[in-house]
């Protein structure tokens, strides 16, 4: 009887070690497309930003326009915007 334990733990050990390996595998794989989407939504959220600061910049520039050429509408735009969007 002695005979068939070593023969049967290492058989054991070695069915345990590849299911072991299979199951991480998969893990690693499902990570892998997790952290795929995840850099998709980075690249994406990233677009919406340069897009939205690029548009602040031009109000800024605007705002800077009127201010140097026509006060009066830059006083009335600032105050709109200071008062009348919150």
């Amino acid at each position: 009887m002695k005979q068939y334990i070593k023969p049967l733990l290492t058989t054991f050990s070695i069915a345990l070690f590849l299911y072991t390996m299979y199951t991480q595998n998969e893990k690693i794989t499902e990570l892998k497309t997790v952290v795929v989407k995840q850099n998709k939504l980075v690249d994406s959220l990233r677009d919406e930003l340069f897009q939205s600061q690029t548009a602040n910049g031009r109000y800024e520039l605007t705002l800077e326009y009127l201010k140097d050429n026509n006060s009066k509408c830059y006083e009335q735009v600032k105050n709109f915007y200071e008062k009348e969007t919150e």
